[in-house]
């Protein structure tokens, strides 16, 4: 336990503080399990207390220790009833925005005693987080998935070009990503599944986009967009509300026409127990899915 803190922590004092120990106590208890594994487990000739080699191999099967300990006590939690518990859920910041609320809201209506964490990250991280046990549910652009996930198709992404009201471009109706090639675009980032799809219809068109900024965050793509800084490709759902304001306009991308080529899915590691909290938002969402006739929730 005093190792596991202070590798999250990557500090002896964070780490007594977490534990309500004093920092000596620590320090010899790691300081014995490195005795009696003949093994240094921490770097501590640097400014920043640092893993060795040794040290991130222990740290990997104690934290799959301390994962399999919380699924065991949420299982044994679980053998009771579903007035309580803990859903944690990793997704992009444009599904935890445009997405999930609804569904969250009549959630937490049903099941009040549910905690629910939402994480914000990219899909590939994503990924990695539902893997290590690290979250219970994540969210994610699909086919790109690992064979040691269950995937459960959600709907289909539809992204769009968006422009200031005044921009050239705003009129029209369609427009192809060869046309787009003279104009300044911003876009996310290249850790983002979301710029994997536009970098790989564009290498299918073979078409190469002048791209004048990158950023994470498609709300701050948003920003730059209405004071015309350049033009944007994006989710359609997260442009909904600006396109009726007036202050953004959209186009249909010609060569985004097949939607079915991108989906976005519910994913979760296999083999792992589900929490009851977890598993009945599994239900939820299913539910959710066939009686929304929208096409956010589009499931193809």
């Amino acid at each position: 336990m005093a190792f596991h803190a202070v590798a999250t922590y990557g500090s002896f004092s964070k780490a007594a503080v977490s534990l309500s120990r004093s920092q000596s106590s620590i320090s010899v208890q790691v300081a014995k399990l490195e005795e009696s594994l003949g093994k240094r487990l921490f770097d501590r000739t640097t400014k920043r207390l640092r893993l060795t080699d040794a040290g991130q191999i222990l740290l990997l099967y104690v934290s799959q220790i301390d994962s399999l300990m919380q699924q065991a006590l949420q299982e044994l939690d679980d053998l009771d009833h579903l007035e309580r518990g803990r859903l944690v859920i990793c997704t992009s910041d444009t599904t935890g925005c445009y997405y999930l609320p609804p569904l969250l809201q009549l959630y937490r209506q049903r099941h009040p005693g549910i905690d629910i964490v939402v994480r914000n990250a990219t899909s590939p991280e994503t990924i990695e987080a539902v893997r290590h046990h690290e979250v219970d549910l994540g969210i994610v652009t699909l086919p790109a998935t690992p064979d040691d996930l269950v995937i459960m198709p959600l709907f289909s992404r539809h992204d769009v070009l968006i422009s200031h009201p005044q921009h050239p471009l705003a009129p029209c109706t369609s427009i192809t990503l060869q046309e787009l090639a003279s104009y300044p675009l911003i876009l996310l980032d290249q850790q983002c599944a979301s710029r994997r799809i536009i970098d790989e219809v564009c290498a299918r068109a073979q078409v190469n986009l002048q791209i004048s900024m990158e950023l994470r965050s498609i709300e701050v793509i948003k920003r730059f967009v209405r004071i015309d800084a350049g033009l944007s490709i994006v989710p359609d759902m997260a442009v909904r509300e600006d396109i009726e304001a007036g202050v953004l306009a959209s186009v249909e991308v010609a060569d985004f026409a097949n939607r079915a080529l991108y989906q976005m899915g519910m994913i979760y590691k296999k083999n792992r127990y589900l929490s009851r909290a977890a598993q009945s938002f599994l239900e939820e969402l299913r539910a959710y899915i066939a009686v929304d006739n929208s096409e956010d929730w589009e499931v193809s």
